[in-house]
Protein backbone atom coordinates (compact mmCIF):
# COMPACT_ATOMS: atom_id res chain seq x y z
CA UNK A 1 0.00 0.00 0.00
CA UNK A 2 1.58 3.12 -0.94
CA UNK A 3 1.58 6.24 1.57
CA UNK A 4 -1.43 7.61 -0.34
CA UNK A 5 -3.30 4.89 -0.05
CA UNK A 6 -2.85 4.62 3.26
CA UNK A 7 -5.40 7.51 4.29
CA UNK A 8 -8.32 6.18 2.28
CA UNK A 9 -11.28 5.37 4.64
CA UNK A 10 -12.55 2.34 3.18
CA UNK A 11 -16.26 3.36 4.00
CA UNK A 12 -16.02 6.35 2.49
CA UNK A 13 -13.90 5.35 -0.67
CA UNK A 14 -17.01 2.65 -1.10
CA UNK A 15 -19.12 5.60 -0.85
CA UNK A 16 -17.88 7.59 -3.66
CA UNK A 17 -17.34 4.10 -5.95
CA UNK A 18 -21.20 3.25 -5.44
CA UNK A 19 -22.29 6.90 -6.30
CA UNK A 20 -19.47 6.68 -9.67
CA UNK A 21 -21.24 3.64 -10.56
CA UNK A 22 -24.57 6.06 -11.97
CA UNK A 23 -23.74 7.40 -15.52
CA UNK A 24 -25.65 8.13 -18.25
CA UNK A 25 -26.14 4.33 -19.51
CA UNK A 26 -27.15 3.23 -15.88
CA UNK A 27 -29.75 6.12 -14.28
CA UNK A 28 -30.84 3.28 -12.08
CA UNK A 29 -29.60 -0.15 -10.29
CA UNK A 30 -31.18 -2.39 -8.28
CA UNK A 31 -29.17 -3.32 -4.63
CA UNK A 32 -28.18 -6.47 -6.09
CA UNK A 33 -26.58 -4.62 -9.37
CA UNK A 34 -24.76 -2.34 -7.72
CA UNK A 35 -23.62 -4.81 -5.03
CA UNK A 36 -22.26 -7.18 -7.93
CA UNK A 37 -20.59 -4.08 -10.19
CA UNK A 38 -18.49 -3.55 -6.79
CA UNK A 39 -17.72 -6.50 -6.29
CA UNK A 40 -19.16 -7.63 -2.50
CA UNK A 41 -22.69 -8.72 -1.41
CA UNK A 42 -26.03 -6.93 -0.95
CA UNK A 43 -25.66 -7.54 2.60
CA UNK A 44 -22.27 -5.40 2.81
CA UNK A 45 -23.14 -2.61 0.77
CA UNK A 46 -26.90 -2.46 2.19
CA UNK A 47 -25.46 -0.09 5.50
CA UNK A 48 -23.68 2.23 2.39
CA UNK A 49 -27.13 2.42 0.22
CA UNK A 50 -28.96 3.27 3.48
CA UNK A 51 -26.49 6.25 4.42
CA UNK A 52 -26.63 7.52 0.84
CA UNK A 53 -30.25 7.06 0.82
CA UNK A 54 -31.15 9.00 4.22
CA UNK A 55 -28.87 11.59 3.52
CA UNK A 56 -30.35 12.55 0.00
CA UNK A 57 -27.59 11.38 -2.42
CA UNK A 58 -29.78 8.47 -2.80
CA UNK A 59 -32.80 8.31 -3.86
CA UNK A 60 -35.52 5.59 -5.59
CA UNK A 61 -37.55 5.67 -8.97
CA UNK A 62 -40.88 4.22 -9.77
CA UNK A 63 -39.58 1.25 -10.34
CA UNK A 64 -37.90 0.81 -7.01
CA UNK A 65 -34.37 1.20 -8.31
CA UNK A 66 -31.53 3.38 -6.57
CA UNK A 67 -31.02 6.76 -8.52
CA UNK A 68 -29.30 9.46 -7.99
CA UNK A 69 -31.37 12.31 -5.56
CA UNK A 70 -31.61 15.44 -5.54
CA UNK A 71 -28.77 16.54 -3.17
CA UNK A 72 -26.45 15.54 -5.96
CA UNK A 73 -27.84 18.67 -7.54
CA UNK A 74 -27.78 20.81 -4.86
CA UNK A 75 -23.99 20.31 -3.93
CA UNK A 76 -23.43 20.83 -7.45
CA UNK A 77 -24.83 24.12 -7.68
CA UNK A 78 -21.36 25.61 -6.66
CA UNK A 79 -19.35 23.45 -8.87
CA UNK A 80 -22.23 24.45 -11.78
CA UNK A 81 -21.47 28.67 -11.13
CA UNK A 82 -17.65 27.52 -12.52
CA UNK A 83 -18.54 25.50 -15.67
CA UNK A 84 -17.25 27.02 -18.52
CA UNK A 85 -20.18 26.50 -20.63
CA UNK A 86 -22.52 28.32 -18.24
CA UNK A 87 -19.77 31.50 -17.77
CA UNK A 88 -19.70 31.76 -22.09
CA UNK A 89 -23.07 31.71 -22.53
CA UNK A 90 -24.14 34.01 -20.13
CA UNK A 91 -23.49 37.44 -22.05
CA UNK A 92 -24.92 36.01 -25.73
CA UNK A 93 -28.26 34.87 -23.86
CA UNK A 94 -28.62 37.99 -22.19
CA UNK A 95 -28.50 39.95 -25.57
CA UNK A 96 -30.79 37.02 -26.79
CA UNK A 97 -33.21 37.36 -24.21
CA UNK A 98 -33.15 41.13 -24.32
CA UNK A 99 -33.41 40.92 -28.34
CA UNK A 100 -36.70 39.02 -28.26
CA UNK A 101 -38.21 40.14 -25.17
CA UNK A 102 -38.08 35.98 -24.23
CA UNK A 103 -36.90 34.50 -21.70
CA UNK A 104 -33.73 32.11 -22.91
CA UNK A 105 -32.48 28.93 -20.88
CA UNK A 106 -29.62 27.26 -21.05
CA UNK A 107 -29.34 23.28 -20.13
CA UNK A 108 -27.90 19.81 -20.36
CA UNK A 109 -28.43 15.84 -20.32
CA UNK A 110 -28.25 15.00 -16.82
CA UNK A 111 -28.73 11.07 -17.29
CA UNK A 112 -31.61 10.97 -19.58
CA UNK A 113 -33.36 14.29 -17.87
CA UNK A 114 -32.72 17.81 -19.16
CA UNK A 115 -30.77 19.72 -16.43
CA UNK A 116 -31.29 23.31 -16.34
CA UNK A 117 -27.93 25.53 -15.92
CA UNK A 118 -28.83 29.23 -16.27
CA UNK A 119 -32.40 31.40 -16.99
CA UNK A 120 -31.89 35.06 -18.48
CA UNK A 121 -35.64 36.78 -18.29
CA UNK A 122 -36.62 39.11 -21.29
CA UNK A 123 -40.00 38.73 -19.75
CA UNK A 124 -40.65 38.79 -16.21
CA UNK A 125 -42.05 35.63 -15.60
CA UNK A 126 -43.35 33.45 -12.62
CA UNK A 127 -42.87 30.14 -14.05
CA UNK A 128 -40.14 27.90 -13.03
CA UNK A 129 -38.18 31.33 -11.34
CA UNK A 130 -35.95 29.11 -9.57
CA UNK A 131 -35.32 26.96 -12.65
CA UNK A 132 -31.60 26.04 -12.10
CA UNK A 133 -30.68 22.69 -11.09
CA UNK A 134 -34.84 21.89 -12.05
CA UNK A 135 -34.53 18.57 -14.32
CA UNK A 136 -37.63 17.63 -16.49
CA UNK A 137 -37.77 14.75 -18.60
CA UNK A 138 -36.53 15.52 -22.66
CA UNK A 139 -39.86 14.06 -23.81
CA UNK A 140 -42.09 17.10 -23.24
CA UNK A 141 -39.33 20.49 -23.99
CA UNK A 142 -37.55 21.90 -27.01
CA UNK A 143 -34.14 22.02 -25.11
CA UNK A 144 -34.56 18.10 -24.27
CA UNK A 145 -35.78 17.22 -28.25
CA UNK A 146 -32.73 19.72 -29.29
CA UNK A 147 -30.11 17.44 -26.84
CA UNK A 148 -31.66 14.01 -27.87
CA UNK A 149 -31.88 14.48 -31.86
CA UNK A 150 -28.33 15.19 -32.37
CA UNK A 151 -26.96 12.16 -30.25
CA UNK A 152 -25.45 9.29 -31.88
CA UNK A 153 -28.43 6.91 -33.07
CA UNK A 154 -27.51 4.26 -30.59
CA UNK A 155 -27.68 6.12 -27.44
CA UNK A 156 -30.97 8.56 -29.19
CA UNK A 157 -32.51 4.73 -29.14
CA UNK A 158 -31.58 3.48 -25.65
CA UNK A 159 -32.76 6.96 -23.59
CA UNK A 160 -36.06 7.46 -26.04
CA UNK A 161 -37.04 3.48 -24.93
CA UNK A 162 -36.35 4.43 -21.37
CA UNK A 163 -37.87 7.31 -20.77
CA UNK A 164 -41.56 7.96 -18.89
CA UNK A 165 -43.77 9.42 -21.55
CA UNK A 166 -46.10 11.80 -18.93
CA UNK A 167 -49.01 13.73 -20.84
CA UNK A 168 -48.86 17.13 -19.43
CA UNK A 169 -51.08 18.70 -21.93
CA UNK A 170 -52.75 16.52 -24.85
CA UNK A 171 -50.14 18.09 -27.03
CA UNK A 172 -47.26 15.79 -25.07
CA UNK A 173 -45.67 13.65 -27.20
CA UNK A 174 -46.82 10.20 -25.79
CA UNK A 175 -44.54 7.06 -27.54
CA UNK A 176 -41.30 6.19 -28.42
CA UNK A 177 -42.17 6.06 -31.89
CA UNK A 178 -43.46 9.77 -32.49
CA UNK A 179 -40.89 11.12 -30.51
CA UNK A 180 -37.93 9.62 -32.60
CA UNK A 181 -39.82 10.86 -35.66
CA UNK A 182 -40.14 14.61 -34.16
CA UNK A 183 -35.84 13.89 -33.48
CA UNK A 184 -35.31 13.51 -36.54
CA UNK A 185 -36.97 16.29 -38.03
CA UNK A 186 -35.05 19.01 -35.41
CA UNK A 187 -32.19 17.27 -37.15
CA UNK A 188 -32.80 17.84 -40.40
CA UNK A 189 -34.22 21.73 -39.26
CA UNK A 190 -31.13 22.06 -36.95
CA UNK A 191 -33.33 23.21 -34.35
CA UNK A 192 -36.31 21.96 -32.08
CA UNK A 193 -39.79 23.60 -31.37
CA UNK A 194 -42.00 22.96 -28.95
CA UNK A 195 -45.86 24.06 -28.63
CA UNK A 196 -48.15 23.47 -25.93
CA UNK A 197 -46.50 20.55 -24.98
CA UNK A 198 -44.91 21.14 -21.50
CA UNK A 199 -48.18 23.95 -20.21
CA UNK A 200 -50.90 25.22 -22.20
CA UNK A 201 -50.59 28.22 -23.93
CA UNK A 202 -46.18 28.25 -23.95
CA UNK A 203 -44.14 27.76 -26.95
CA UNK A 204 -40.40 27.30 -27.03
CA UNK A 205 -37.45 27.00 -29.74
CA UNK A 206 -34.57 25.52 -29.07
CA UNK A 207 -30.48 25.46 -30.66
CA UNK A 208 -27.74 23.14 -29.58
CA UNK A 209 -24.31 23.74 -28.32
CA UNK A 210 -21.46 22.22 -29.72
CA UNK A 211 -17.88 21.67 -28.13
CA UNK A 212 -14.65 21.48 -30.06
CA UNK A 213 -15.16 17.67 -30.85
CA UNK A 214 -18.49 18.57 -32.37
CA UNK A 215 -20.59 16.95 -30.01
CA UNK A 216 -24.03 18.95 -28.84
CA UNK A 217 -23.10 19.18 -25.16
CA UNK A 218 -26.08 21.34 -24.45
CA UNK A 219 -28.60 23.90 -25.63
CA UNK A 220 -30.14 27.27 -25.13
CA UNK A 221 -33.97 28.02 -25.55
CA UNK A 222 -36.27 30.95 -25.47
CA UNK A 223 -39.83 30.59 -24.17
CA UNK A 224 -42.68 32.67 -25.43
CA UNK A 225 -46.48 32.66 -25.77
CA UNK A 226 -47.91 30.79 -28.38
CA UNK A 227 -49.51 34.35 -29.48
CA UNK A 228 -46.12 35.74 -29.73
CA UNK A 229 -44.68 32.73 -31.79
CA UNK A 230 -47.72 32.60 -34.52
CA UNK A 231 -46.37 36.36 -34.77
CA UNK A 232 -43.14 36.18 -35.79
CA UNK A 233 -43.33 32.53 -36.71
CA UNK A 234 -40.85 29.62 -35.42
CA UNK A 235 -38.21 30.31 -38.18
CA UNK A 236 -37.28 33.98 -37.82
CA UNK A 237 -36.62 33.24 -34.25
CA UNK A 238 -35.05 30.55 -34.81
CA UNK A 239 -32.36 32.29 -36.97
CA UNK A 240 -31.37 34.38 -34.07
CA UNK A 241 -31.51 31.56 -31.55
CA UNK A 242 -29.24 29.40 -33.68
CA UNK A 243 -27.08 32.55 -34.11
CA UNK A 244 -26.66 32.90 -30.21
CA UNK A 245 -26.24 28.94 -29.46
CA UNK A 246 -22.93 28.91 -32.91
CA UNK A 247 -21.90 32.06 -30.82
CA UNK A 248 -21.46 29.96 -27.65
CA UNK A 249 -20.19 27.01 -29.83
CA UNK A 250 -17.58 29.35 -31.18
CA UNK A 251 -16.03 30.19 -27.81
CA UNK A 252 -16.12 26.75 -26.39
CA UNK A 253 -13.70 25.88 -29.79
CA UNK A 254 -16.22 24.73 -32.58
CA UNK A 255 -15.70 25.51 -36.05
CA UNK A 256 -19.01 25.32 -37.51
CA UNK A 257 -19.19 24.03 -41.52
CA UNK A 258 -20.44 26.97 -43.63
CA UNK A 259 -24.09 25.96 -43.90
CA UNK A 260 -26.22 25.17 -40.73
CA UNK A 261 -28.01 22.41 -42.28
CA UNK A 262 -24.71 20.40 -41.84
CA UNK A 263 -24.97 20.49 -38.34
CA UNK A 264 -26.19 17.45 -37.85
CA UNK A 265 -23.34 15.48 -35.77
CA UNK A 266 -23.71 11.84 -35.02
CA UNK A 267 -24.88 9.18 -36.72
CA UNK A 268 -28.00 9.39 -39.08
Amino acid sequence: MTPTNSYINKSVDRALRLLDLFDDSRVGLTANEIADLLGTTRVTIYPTLHTLHSRGYLSRDEQGRFILGMKIIERSGQKLAHLDIRRVAQQPMRELARHLKANAHLATLHGHEVLYLEREEGRPSVTLREIIGHRVSPHCTALGKCLLAFLPLDDRKLIVEDLNYIKHTPSTISTPQALLVELENVRRQGYSVEIEEFHLGSACIAGPIWNHDGKVIAAISVSMSVEDLRERGAEERAGVILETSQEISRHLGFQPPARLGDLRGGDA
